[in-house]
């Protein structure tokens, strides 16, 4: 079952214009929310991220395009720079 007011890992990165594997090494440096696996869907299991995902993914191309770096970026998010809506 597909969780609510969610979005697949290719949907986040199709919005933000970048790949999947992006997303997940901007998962990985702690630049996007969490997200949850959900097993026994196709292909084994599939990972869902918050519907915000999306825009912070964008957001976050934007710092690294405009020059910041990826501790920048994580220390933006931690001021509150990016609010989800």
């Amino acid at each position: 079952m597909v969780p609510p007011d969610t979005l697949t890992t290719e949907q986040v990165a199709e919005a933000a214009g970048v790949t999947v594997q992006t997303v997940r090494r901007w998962s990985k440096l702690g630049l996007l929310p969490p997200f949850r696996v959900v097993y026994g869907v196709s292909r084994g299991k599939k990972s869902y991220w918050p519907a915000h995902a999306a825009a912070q993914a964008a957001w976050v191309r934007a710092q690294s395009e405009a020059g910041r770096t990826f501790d920048e970026i994580r220390g933006a998010l931690a001021a509150g720079e990016f609010t989800p809506r």
